[in-house]
């Protein structure tokens, strides 16, 4: 693990730090599978495309504060994906995605929504946003099922660059008051 790069948050499993240079060996292969990035926009990515996408990632940080980052899962201390958050221009105003993508080899395990959970929170808790979008194709189930278990629910169908989406959604305050609904009812 890059011991240098800074540590956004950590979950018991994993933990979530900011990318760096020295991630290419370990992110390319991920960005490369097909069954990876079977609904990505993108498409699979060679070594050098996922070098530009580490090089967007870096200047995220420092134009919108956050951006994506590296998930390193604690039992190995390996990069085994991305989970953060997105800035996206979507009519009629802008929005941030929280996006997850992850080896192939992790998968079923959780690892996403644990993730994506703690992505949520340093989200609200750090950054002070209010809503959260999760944009996903129809047919990625995993993705839909993700979103739901942080607490999402589904908004609406449109395009984005030219694909049939679904937009999952939450705000902060309908999340809190959820919350305190339970607090007072137990």
């Amino acid at each position: 693990m890059n011991k240098s790069a800074t540590i956004i948050t950590e979950t018991p499993r994993l933990i979530l730090r900011y990318f760096t240079h020295d991630d290419l060996d370990a992110l390319a292969p991920i960005l490369a599978d097909p069954q990876v990035m079977y609904f990505s926009a993108r498409g699979i990515q060679t070594r050098e495309q996922t070098r530009k996408f580490i090089n967007w990632i870096l200047s995220s940080y420092q134009e919108a504060g956050f951006g994506l980052y590296a998930v390193i899962y604690k039992d190995n201390y390996q990069l085994i994906g991305f989970c953060g958050l997105l800035v996206w221009e979507l009519k009629p105003q802008q929005e941030v995605e929280i996006g997850y993508r992850f080896a192939t080899k992790y998968w079923g395990k959780g690892l996403g929504t644990e993730a994506a959970i703690a992505v949520r929170n340093y989200a609200w808790n750090q950054l002070d946003l209010n809503r959260l979008i999760c944009i996903i194709q129809p047919e990625n189930k995993r993705s839909i099922r993700v979103a739901e278990k942080i607490g999402m629910k589904y908004e609406k169908k449109t395009i984005f660059i030219d694909l049939e989406v679904v937009i999952y959604s939450m705000s902060k305050s309908v999340a809190r008051q959820k919350e305190t609904k339970i607090i007072n009812d137990a």
